[in-house]
């Protein structure tokens, strides 16, 4: 008897030892996709011009909101991910030649993603998250100065790494924890802020030739990503002094773009980046309803990004 309950918990502890992989794999070449296929891939493409890429907006909003609703008899989040994972493969064999058609399609994907990559992750994952995190900024750093027309195998690479990932969690269940709650649409406000001014001065360094820091502190950048994680990963302070600490970084960030200093711009601005991203996924984990989760995704992850963008295309902030 006593053997038996050994192999079952040895099984049970292999078996989350797996599932705890998948999730980093999953989120984090979600992510990698996200950076290197949709926000810099097709923007160079386009020349981020904003009617152009208006199908790809709207799609992705449509997509966010249709992954909150009931789909039938698919209930589990796991099969919602491989339905989005297996159109956004078929898509990325496209890339980068859409039409408007396949471009919203690719938005569909994309913004069925956003909300339940995120709704799969729950608080007390933290680590997972860490080192999903770590991959996506680092593949996406050490590939940022490839060529934005040469990227479909990336695209199709990454999709087939976070679908394989989904199939090995396709009977993985979301547990709530007793901390999860559902906050009012105030309490998002500052992460909606935080989004779009970091999409604000992403699209405006990476149209700066003096400070095309991807380019030539590529490994600063990722270095500083990582400790960017670590910081918030082992840094427990309370929300208020976490925002109050971002607005610092963040801040800092445009003093010294203002000031054209791209050594240290490369150390503050991925620090930044990755800090403040934690601080947003840790929220947003703690959201108990997917259909709440995916209507605020709509403002924090399109509609913020998308007025960044807008404001550097305009130069007001720059």
């Amino acid at each position: 008897m006593l053997h038996s309950l050994e192999q079952t918990k040895v099984k049970s502890i292999d078996k989350t030892l797996v599932q705890s992989i998948a999730l980093v794999v999953l989120l984090g070449f979600e992510l990698s996709y996200y950076l290197l296929i949709v926000q810099t891939g097709l923007a160079q493409h386009y020349h981020s011009d904003l009617i152009s890429l208006f199908p790809l907006f709207m799609g992705g909003v449509a997509g966010t909101i249709l992954s909150g609703q009931h789909w039938g008899k698919v209930v589990n989040p796991m099969h919602k991910i491989m339905i989005a994972l297996s159109l956004q493969l078929g898509l990325s064999f496209m890339y980068p030649n859409f039409n408007p058609f396949s471009l919203g399609l690719l938005g569909l994907s994309v913004g069925m993603m956003a909300p339940l990559s995120i709704y799969i992750f729950k608080e007390h994952q933290r680590t997972e998250l860490f080192f999903a995190l770590a991959i996506a900024y680092s593949v996406g750093t050490y590939l940022f100065t490839s060529y934005a027309e040469e990227r479909e195998s990336m695209g199709v690479l990454f999709t087939l790494l976070a679908l394989g990932s989904a199939f090995i969690l396709r009977s993985y269940t979301v547990k709530q924890e007793h901390e999860a709650k559902s906050r009012s649409f105030l309490m998002y406000l500052p992460l909606m802020l935080w989004i779009l001014l970091d999409s604000n001065l992403f699209e405006t360094l990476s149209r700066h030739e003096g400070l095309d820091i991807w380019s030539h502190q590529t490994y600063t950048i990722i270095v500083f990503h990582l400790l960017g994680l670590a910081g918030a990963y082992f840094l427990r302070i309370s929300e208020l002094k976490q925002h109050f600490l971002i607005a610092l970084l963040l801040g800092g960030s445009y003093l010294l773009s203002y000031l054209e200093l791209p050594i240290a711009l490369a150390m503050v601005y991925p620090f930044a980046i990755s800090y403040y991203n934690v601080i947003v996924f840790s929220i947003l984990t703690q959201e108990m309803s997917l259909n709440k989760l995916s209507c605020m995704m709509v403002f924090i992850g399109w509609i913020a990004s998308g007025i960044g963008l807008a404001l550097a295309l305009s130069g007001l902030l720059h």
